[in-house]
């Protein structure tokens, strides 16, 4: 298995150097870009210092089942959407061919041999392997979310790869150990941002609008927010700290 190492700049928003707390899952992510190659999409974290915007992920997996690097496993990556779990996971990005989001076979066996190696290397099995979606509910990585039965197989792939009984290979119940918080919007209309110094704005939650807050950063709520007139989400800052339940 080769990896091919790509670090991101050391920046305060996708790679601030802080140091994991311990390995004890790996999360596994869909980039929801169809057909875009894993050095792009390396790329496009590597912009984010320069938008404010917190997201990275320690692998991104390409459509030829390349191997990049982003950040060491020693490091805090932002891919979970909970600050517990960044500080004690491996994040993995997977590239999809389209919008349906199932992985090649190059991504997908590349996908499975860098799990299994992770496993072994930390002392963990396939029940330690999570979805994003187990950690916030986002539909991440999709075809794994809508196919359950896919995420069981994989799953299943990697314990025969490192040695575990596939009849001990479980599917984690929605949620993390540490509940996402609430954020209630106050009696008049707010703006979203795209960072915490509230220079670019990129949507709004209306009166009393409730939505998912993955924490606090620099004194501003990091929410998900629906999209108006859609079933789609985004993710931004709040200026007013008083919403988060």
């Amino acid at each position: 298995m080769e990896i091919q190492e790509k670090l991101l700049s050391i920046n305060p928003y996708s790679r601030t150097g802080e140091k994991l707390k311990s390995v004890k899952q790996i999360v596994v992510h869909w980039v929801g870009n169809a057909n875009t190659s894993a050095i792009a999409n390396r790329n496009y974290f590597e912009s984010l210092k320069d938008k404010h915007i917190y997201a990275s992920s320690h692998y991104i997996i390409g459509l030829s089942g390349e191997i990049i690097r982003c950040i060491p496993e020693d490091e805090v990556a932002y891919h979970a959407g909970n600050g517990t779990v960044n500080r004690n996971s491996i994040g993995i990005e997977d590239c999809h061919p389209d919008w349906e989001g199932k992985f090649n076979d190059a991504t997908y066996n590349s996908l499975v041999e860098l799990c299994a190696d992770i496993c072994r290397r930390y002392n963990l099995n396939a029940n330690n392997i999570i979805r994003h979606y187990d950690v916030t509910g986002k539909i991440c990585p999709k075809y794994y979310v809508e196919h359950e039965d896919a995420w069981i197989q994989f799953k299943k792939d990697v314990a025969n790869k490192i040695g575990q009984a596939t009849s001990e290979v479980t599917v984690k119940e929605e949620g993390s150990d540490e509940p996402v918080r609430k954020y209630k919007n106050g009696s008049t209309r707010e703006d979203i941002y795209a960072d915490t110094n509230l220079t670019k704005k990129i949507g709004s939650l209306s009166p009393y609008e409730e939505c998912d807050c993955f924490g606090i950063f620099n004194n501003r709520p990091m929410v998900r927010y629906k999209v108006d007139g859609t079933s789609n989400y985004k993710i931004g800052f709040a200026k007013w700290t008083g919403g988060v339940k």
